[in-house]
């Protein structure tokens, strides 16, 4: 007895022809069914030309605001405090939302608000020690940009020891956290 599988497939059946893309059509057929899919993709240029003008024009849209996010980056940075500060103030935070003797919605205003539907959800008050400054064992930065900075805080819990992985943002005037690994 034959067993049937359900892959699917693009290409023809074997045992069906299919004629080549130069070969001549019925008058009364449009190329869209008789060439193949490759050559009905190329035939549809025209179709895609508004698209593309859509593409640049968004490309262009996503170019000046990454201009102007760049300077205010530039401008608020010189205000701002030392991002591996502000790194360490949060990492120790958060530990403490885990352990229960500070609120989750304390730390909401320095997240991103697409981020912060996500870390709401992950930080759950576990219990456990309360983290003191001393679990803190090193902060490091990197600003290659003036106000982006790739952070990480490593920090002593327990018998292990945790990084705290984020990217902090100063183009709202700001440390703000938009990329967040622990």
């Amino acid at each position: 007895m034959a067993s049937s599988t359900a892959v699917a497939s693009i290409a023809p059946p074997t045992g069906s022809a299919q004629p080549s893309p130069g070969a001549a059509t019925d008058p009364g057929t449009s190329s869209a069914t008789v060439l193949p899919w490759r050559a009905r993709r190329t035939a549809r240029t025209d179709r895609d030309r508004p698209r593309a003008v859509t593409t640049e024009r968004q490309r262009a849209e996503q170019e000046a605001l990454e201009a102007r996010r760049s300077a205010a980056r530039q401008a608020a940075r010189e205000h701002l405090p030392s991002p591996a500060e502000v790194a360490k103030e949060i990492a120790l935070a958060l530990f403490e939302v885990e352990a229960g003797r500070r609120s989750a919605a304390q730390l909401e205003r320095v997240f991103a608000p697409e981020l912060w539907d996500v870390v709401e959800e992950r930080v759950q008050r576990r219990g456990g020690a309360l983290p003191r400054s001393s679990d803190l064992l090193r902060v490091h930065y990197q600003e290659l940009v003036p106000g982006l900075a790739n952070t990480v805080a490593v920090v002593q819990r327990g018998p292990r020891v945790q990084p705290v992985a984020m990217r902090l943002d100063a183009c709202s005037g700001r440390w703000l956290v938009t990329e967040l690994r622990y």
